[in-house]
C-alpha cells in the first residue's frame, strides 16, 4: 500500500522529469508499481481543498482535449478510449493526409512497358497478368532443366 506522501513524492518527481525506474529505485519498488500509482493519482477526481497532481504536472482537466487535425478543444467522455479528433470529418481528413503515396516510375520485367507504382519502389510487374506470365515462364524453364 502506498501512503499519500509517497504518492505526492512520485507525482513531484515525475514533474521534475525523472523516469518511473529512477523513482522506483529511490523508493525500493518496481517500475510498474510506480507507474500504476502515478496513473491512478492522475486519473482520480480531486477533492475541493486538495492540490491535484494535474496542477503539479501542468496538464489539463480529464475531459478536455484538442483535436489533432483542426486544433479545436472538445470534450471526451471518461469511459471511452483515447479520442484524438473532435469529429469523424476531422479524423477522416487527417487519415487522408497521412496517405501520401509517392509515385515511382518503373519498367515491367515481363512486358517491358513503363508503369507507375504508388508507395512501393520495388514493384516489378505492371499487372497481375504479367506476374502470372513470368511465373509460367519460370516454371517452364525449371521443367526443361530437369529433363
Amino acid at each position: 500500500m502506498t501512503s499519500e506522501q509517497e504518492k505526492q513524492y512520485i507525482v513531484a518527481q515525475r514533474a521534475m522529469g525523472k523516469s518511473f525506474a529512477q523513482i522506483g529505485r529511490e523508493l525500493g519498488r518496481g517500475e510498474s508499481s510506480i507507474r500504476y500509482v502515478f496513473n491512478h493519482c492522475m486519473s482520480k477526481e480531486p477533492k475541493p481543498d486538495e492540490t491535484t497532481p494535474r496542477m503539479v504536472m501542468g496538464t489539463k482537466i480529464p475531459g478536455a482535449a484538442r483535436c489533432k487535425y483542426c486544433g479545436k478543444d472538445f470534450t471526451k467522455s471518461t469511459l471511452g478510449g483515447k479520442r484524438r479528433f473532435c469529429s469523424d470529418h476531422c479524423r477522416n481528413a487527417w487519415c487522408n493526409e497521412q496517405k501520401r503515396h509517392t509515385p515511382y516510375s518503373r519498367v515491367c520485367e515481363q512486358c517491358g512497358r513503363e508503369f507507375t507504382a504508388f508507395g512501393n519502389p520495388h514493384k516489378r510487374f505492371c499487372s497481375r497478368k504479367c506476374f502470372a506470365n513470368s511465373q509460367k515462364v519460370a516454371r517452364a524453364g525449371q521443367y526443361k532443366e530437369m529433363r
